[in-house]
């Protein structure tokens, strides 16, 4: 059934009232408002993101933007970013580099460039300049990892985030790490887990009185921390979801009866695509239990570039209706892009995920609607860094009334700080997902963020690196043809 908001609330309060009577049914809209007011609201943050976009690059944006424009050397390095945690001395680091940079087999596809070439040559390393090559490389590396990693201890991260609170931004602390080989591994990362609940409030200290504002108020809980389900069992198996709900449950509730006790909120990440099911499945598991019923302080991640995002985001919610249990969804686009395709092709399966950007973005504003349809349950955070995605977002969020504490942006560490900037002068709340731990377990997460950053498809890279006009990049992605995909190629 079809309703239509009333056009005459007088007021947020007003329509909040409204709202909560009508939640969980298609509304209809007037799309050409909506997308008059997505433009307006798009050129209004790159307006400003040109405003606080800084005047000289430092070298890790330079780095950055180097890997962006040259797909040979980008695809060498990455190669041996990835293989880098397993090179135990200098020898075999300027081994592995020497090979990844200078093999012929790695340029498939890739046209070389000046650069490139210059980097084969270096790579050419002697047994006499390897080690300077291997520190080199792991200054490099560690740079890297700085950019996006907030630090190796709790201490480190708080003074981060402390700075980041006095410039009026939310955050989500993730411990990076994500393979677990056996029980104690498992039972070491609960543990760590554990006692950022229980330690990381008291490590920050004070709340700064730039987060007294309202409508960070109205974010919830100043310690937020995400957690993913299979660090802790070794064998987070979806083909025994019983045995895996149980093993994994057994570990969670010490950590949410610490969380409610402290005031702490939880964000279950999301992981692949083969635990996404397993991983709602035990979240509803855990709420079906007596003392976790009626929980608020519980989050969840939707991976939009999944070809099924829509249909599992609608299940979801009618189990969440049926219990009528209040939860945070951060909507994201998804990191496990290239890793995806490579598994499903491996076991001869479908590939999951969308491969056309648009069709991604496209899924990802239908998946807004839904979550800000349900907005009695659902409190939706928009974890992108597209401009167009956002305006979208804002601006339907206003078109439906939906109430202002319903809603904020996330985005992360290391990553478009002009954007993030923007946001938060135009008043909206805006988390930053920071993550926390040693680089080496943190490789996986690294390249990840180093391939969204760089691929040919990455907003930032068409914004600052190849110059795409604002119009296209706030061009609604449900209308593009091929033709028009063409031609922004």
């Amino acid at each position: 059934m079809v309703t239509t908001l009333a056009r005459n609330a007088k007021s947020e309060q007003d329509a909040e009232k409204l709202n909560m009577t009508e939640q969980g049914k298609p509304v209809q809209i007037d799309e050409r408002r909506l997308e008059k007011l997505t433009q307006e609201i798009g050129h209004r943050i790159f307006d400003k993101i040109d405003r606080n976009q800084p005047r000289f690059a430092g070298v890790d944006d330079r780095l950055m933007a180097l890997m962006m424009k040259d797909e040979d050397l980008r695809y060498r390095m990455l190669r041996f970013v990835d293989v880098y945690p397993a090179l135990k001395n200098s020898r075999q680091i300027g081994e592995h580099l020497e090979e990844y940079l200078t093999s012929n087999e790695l340029a498939t596809g890739h046209q070389p460039t000046a650069l490139s070439v210059m980097a084969r040559t270096v790579g050419k390393s002697r047994v006499t300049t390897r080690g300077l090559i291997a520190w080199a490389s792991k200054f490099g590396i560690s740079r890297m990892g700085r950019q996006f990693i907030a630090g190796h201890t709790p201490e480190e991260v708080a003074e981060k985030i402390r700075k980041m609170e006095t410039q009026g931004f939310l955050f989500s602390l993730d411990l990076l790490g994500e393979f677990v080989a056996s029980e104690s591994q498992a039972e070491h990362f609960a543990g760590r887990y554990l006692e950022m609940i229980e330690r990381f409030g008291d490590l920050l200290g004070p709340k700064p009185p730039t987060l007294r504002r309202k409508r960070l108020e109205d974010a919830g809980p100043r310690v937020n921390i995400s957690i993913k389900l299979s660090s802790l069992t070794s064998k987070f198996e979806p083909m025994d979801p019983e045995g895996t709900s149980k093993a994994v449950r057994e570990r969670l509730r010490p950590m949410f009866r610490a969380a409610r006790d402290r005031g702490v909120f939880l964000n279950v990440d999301m992981e692949k695509y083969d635990y996404r099911d397993l991983t709602l499945q035990i979240i509803l598991d855990l709420l079906d239990e007596e003392e976790f019923q009626d929980c608020d302080y519980i989050g969840t991640v939707v991976q939009a570039y999944l070809k099924d995002a829509a249909e599992s985001l609608e299940w979801f919610i009618g189990e969440l209706r049926k219990r009528n249990q209040q939860i945070t969804i951060r909507l994201v686009k998804g990191a496990y892009w290239d890793s995806e395709q490579i598994w499903a092709r491996a076991k001869d399966w479908p590939v999951p995920v969308i491969t056309v950007k648009p069709e991604t973005d496209a899924m990802y504003e239908r998946c807004t609607r839904m979550l800000l349809e349900n907005s009695d349950l659902i409190r939706t955070a928009i974890g992108s860094h597209n401009v167009r995605s956002i305006a979208h977002a804002m601006a339907l969020r206003r078109v439906m009334r939906v109430p202002a504490r319903r809603f904020e942006c996330q985005m992360l560490y290391g990553m478009a700080g002009s954007i993030k900037d923007a946001l938060r002068e135009m008043g909206m709340p805006v988390r930053i997902y920071v993550p926390c731990g040693e680089l080496i377990p943190g490789m996986a997460y690294l390249v990840r963020r180093i391939l969204e950053n760089t691929s040919n498809e990455s907003f930032l890279r068409q914004r600052f690196s190849d110059g795409v006009s604002e119009a296209k990049l706030l061009a609604n992605p449900a209308k593009q043809t091929p033709l028009d995909l063409a031609a922004r190629d």
